[in-house]
């Protein structure tokens, strides 16, 4: 868990505070990102502004500027957050099993019960990738994705050079990013999911990602437990 954290969180949030006390910072910003999903909810992105987060956040007008300086802040801290917690979620998946089979299979429950269990979030996330470009969050956050798609990337291809998938090498690159976004869908697409539960979207989804990768059980007989990262 805390290798975890450490990978996840290495490059810390470069927004500038004059508060020295560490931990009030990460309390104070998890207040206010909570009320901005709150505000963000019942307003919008756009027609909220920070005179409502900091109302909803119980915190004194004014001193919200002691933590962030613009809504865009906001919002690559929550996109911070739920990245963290995702590659925790990954990481935690991939270490419980030992064959790539039950690897991926893990990480695509993870990444739904993710998408399930932060759907606003995610789906914020996605309608305002534009801000988050724009104000240039962007490549922190690419380099942020990039610690739990270096994960799903090693099953893939240990899973492929043990013969226990079918991938041509050109096409991992491909899955890799497909698999996440798949998850994601279960909070992007929700309204035309109709009466489909969680746990139906999570087995169909393992069904057509394993078949098309060509997984097979049977030659897992034999193969090593993957070797364990190091814990902190």
């Amino acid at each position: 868990m805390k290798n975890a954290e450490k990978k996840a969180g290495k490059n810390r949030i470069k927004i500038h505070t004059n508060v020295k006390d560490e931990a009030l910072v990460k309390l104070r910003r998890e207040q206010i990102c909570k009320a901005a999903m709150q505000a963000f909810a019942e307003s919008g992105f756009h027609e909220t502004n920070l005179r409502k987060i900091t109302k909803l956040s119980g915190l004194a007008y004014g001193s919200i500027y002691n933590y962030v300086k613009t809504k865009d802040d906001i919002l690559y801290l929550i996109c911070d957050s739920i990245l963290s917690d995702l590659y925790r979620r990954i990481d935690e998946a991939v270490k419980t099993y030992s064959n790539p089979v039950d690897q991926i299979e893990a990480i695509i429950k993870a990444t739904i019960d993710h998408a399930d269990e932060h759907k606003d979030a995610v789906l914020l996330l996605w309608e305002e990738s534009k801000v988050l470009k724009s104000s240039g969050w962007l490549p922190k956050i690419v380099e942020k994705e990039s610690t739990y798609l270096k994960i799903i990337t090693d099953v893939l291809e240990r899973g492929s050079r043990l013969g226990v998938f079918k991938i041509p090498a050109g096409e991992i690159p491909i899955l890799v990013n497909i698999l996440p976004l798949s998850g994601s869908t279960w909070a992007l697409r929700r309204w035309n999911l109709g009466t489909i539960s969680r746990s139906e979207y999570t087995h169909a989804l393992m069904d057509f990602v394993l078949q098309g990768i060509g997984a097979s059980r049977s030659n897992l007989k034999g193969i090593p437990a993957a070797p364990k990262r190091k814990r902190a």
